[in-house]
């Protein structure tokens, strides 16, 4: 039996790429849309081939990899009943009279605590202020009080408890935001790392 891993990996995040794509509605805002620059959640309607393209990378396939890793040990240290994996929410919101659903994947939730994973090259500035939001739109996405955001980096494993959710409020401008395509970039660290730079107006570097 012959088989390239390289490839069984490329097949599998592309087909994962490509589903969500595919699934979401025209009215579906994922949590991820909500965190980066709105002309991308627009970008990644309109140039769909540069969106699976992107998908497949040695540095996001070692990050998704560590977190299964990570995931596992958690459900095998403190067993399937306590921990749920990959877990899917959404919660509706009216944003000027039209209906729109937030909707997250959790990378853990262990009891009442909503776990989010990241691996990083560096532990400077952490946790930086987009991944803090991310727990915080959690929380409010489902309802639970405590979040743990865990940096997985090679100087150190870093935690940071957070118990503040998103408001409402919060979550309404942030939609309002995507609608309007402002600000754009919403970071200006942000076109450094964006696979659509190459065709955006608003590109800053």
């Amino acid at each position: 039996m012959s088989f390239r891993i390289s490839e069984i990996l490329y097949r599998w995040r592309i087909e994962e790429a490509r589903k969500r794509l595919e699934e979401k509605l025209e009215n579906e805002i994922y949590v991820t849309d909500l965190l980066f620059c709105p002309l991308k959640y627009r970008f990644q309607k309109q140039y769909r081939e540069i969106a699976l393209a992107s998908a497949f990378s040695p540095i996001t396939l070692m990050g998704e990899l560590l977190h299964m890793g990570l995931e596992r040990f958690l459900v095998e240290t403190f067993g399937s009943e306590a921990v749920k994996t990959e877990v899917e929410y959404e919660r509706e919101v009216i944003v000027d009279n039209a209906s729109y659903i937030v909707k997250g994947r959790i990378d853990v939730i262990v009891g009442d605590n909503v776990v989010e994973i990241k691996t990083s090259r560096s532990d400077l500035n952490i946790p930086h202020p987009h991944h803090v939001q991310q727990v915080r739109i959690y929380l409010w996405l489902t309802g639970l009080r405590r979040g743990l955001l865990v940096y997985l980096t090679p100087e150190r494993i870093a935690e940071f408890y957070i118990e503040t959710p998103a408001s409402d409020g919060e979550i309404i401008d942030l939609i309002r935001s995507i609608i309007a395509g402002e600000p754009a970039p919403r970071y200006s660290w942000e076109c450094n790392y964006c696979a659509y730079s190459s065709l955006c107006p608003r590109k800053t570097r």
